[in-house]
């Protein structure tokens, strides 16, 4: 007999669990967001020239719910010990037989307040349930999928989940560290079609997920969506060099064998040339990729475009640098000072080099209807 206070402590840790986990997806958010805003806003404004306040949050919520699936799915990640394998040999085999969980909540039922089922089993079910549950509502409400694509894309899902835990995170494990349980491909398939059925009414009063109508996006870009290029660049450019400094380390000891010399400021200076000088060099459209997400381009054409570019950028890369060597409060005054100005009515860039910020759409008609190279291809 499970005694009721033992069954409220480990209900109790079970919550617990699902708690930390879901700090990790609060955590792994801002970074995912910005992985994935640069495609997903460049495509956003050459269908519809435009990135609606509505869409957006719609588009934020879907990479949130991503990152809290991972979360909650493959999080927290043991560490590997000497007997590692040995001590979940349970965990090996995937349970194939239906019906398991049941008679799981039944045994821990004993112990459940008021002839409830109290124990972790129920729990997680429920947690799994309402895991899957916004997938069915997101898929009917942007996308307009159907029931049997809601069920096919929760059932896969959920067998990606298992999978990973299966094979160790795909082998980065030396074994499996968490049960395939063929109740969890059931489960999490019927909470995607619970939040399929709970959409079908609800989401009819809620406003398009999709920016409409189309803008053609000729107009100069607003001081809002240049500040919005610029902060991508920078929060890439953040995120992005601390793995150009584990890439040429690791590069370096390959190498070498010795200790690397490379330094975070001179990691920054490297992943800032190239994010700010070399980009625009190359790209038809002289935008950073924060930039060219977000459909800005310079006018003109020519090798004089991109070298009135260079200057302000070398200068911009080597005050984050040294602010960033010196404090992080005089990194963030920099970034602030930086957007501040971009604020202005024709932007930092175009004061400071004398050229003009347009929209893509703009650049390309410029280019179809003047002498010279062929349109950006898109």
């Amino acid at each position: 007999m499970i005694s009721t206070a033992w069954t409220r402590r480990y209900a109790a840790g079970s919550v617990d669990v699902y708690v930390s986990q879901g700090r990790i997806a609060l955590f792994l958010t801002p970074l995912a967001i910005v992985v994935c805003a640069l495609p997903f806003v460049a495509r956003q404004y050459r269908r519809f020239g435009r990135v609606g306040l509505w869409p957006g949050l719609v588009a934020a919520a879907m990479v949130l719910y991503a990152c809290g699936v991972a979360a909650f799915a493959l999080f927290p990640l043991p560490e590997v010990t000497p007997g590692f394998c040995q001590a979940r040999e349970t965990l090996l085999r995937p349970r194939w037989e239906l019906g398991a969980s049941v008679r799981d909540i039944l045994r821990e039922s004993a112990g459940g307040l008021g002839g409830l089922p109290a124990g972790r089993a129920a729990l997680r079910i429920v947690f799994d349930v309402l895991l899957f549950a916004p997938l069915g509502f997101l898929l009917w409400y942007r996308y307009r999928a159907g029931l049997a694509r809601t069920a096919l894309a929760g059932l896969a899902g959920s067998a990606l989940v298992e999978t990973s835990q299966l094979t160790g995170l795909w082998g980065l494990y030396p074994c499996a560290y968490r049960l395939f349980d063929a109740d969890d491909l059931v489960i999490n398939t019927a909470g995607a079609v619970l939040g399929w059925a709970v959409a079908v009414p609800l989401a009819r009063g809620l406003p398009s997920a999709w920016p409409i109508p189309p803008s053609p996006d000729l107009s100069p870009p607003g001081a809002g969506r240049r500040l919005a290029g610029l902060l991508l660049d920078g929060v890439l450019w953040l995120l992005a060099a601390p793995l150009v400094t584990m890439l040429l380390a690791r590069a370096w000891t390959w190498a070498t064998g010795g200790a690397p010399p490379f330094t975070p400021p001179l990691a920054y200076a490297v992943t800032g040339l190239a994010l700010f000088v070399v980009v625009p060099a190359v790209r038809r459209d002289a935008a950073t990729p924060g930039l060219a997400a977000v459909h800005v381009a310079v006018a003109g054409t020519g090798w004089r475009r991109r070298a009135r570019l260079a200057p302000p950028y070398l200068a911009i890369v080597a005050g984050g640098v040294v602010a960033a060597a010196s404090s992080p409060l005089a990194a963030m005054a920099l970034a602030g000072l930086v957007g501040v100005l971009e604020l202005e009515r024709r932007g930092l860039l175009a004061q400071w080099t004398g050229t003009e910020v347009v929209t893509r759409r703009a650049l390309d008609l410029a280019a179809e209807f003047s002498p010279g190279p062929a349109p950006l291809r898109r």
